[in-house]
């Protein structure tokens, strides 16, 4: 399941990335790697906001989408 469809409150394990190699690669820059634990904060029309390793991020949809988690 992408990461974009979490509800505010769940916590989901990352599986893996898709797309362009440059756009994988900016995610694994950023601690997005397979088998980390995400916590969905708050949502909106324009994106997510998460906590992973204790940091929180804000993603646009677009790039949430490209996040498989479990």
């Amino acid at each position: 399941m992408p990461l974009s469809f979490a509800q505010v409150g769940e916590t989901r394990k990352i599986i893996g990335l898709h797309g362009e190699d440059a756009i994988k690669q900016h995610l694994l820059d950023l601690g997005f790697v397979a088998g980390e634990v995400i916590k969905i904060v708050g949502n909106s029309s324009q994106g997510i906001v998460l906590s992973i390793k204790g940091v929180r991020l804000a993603l646009n949809r677009g790039l949430a989408h490209r996040i498989n988690v479990a």
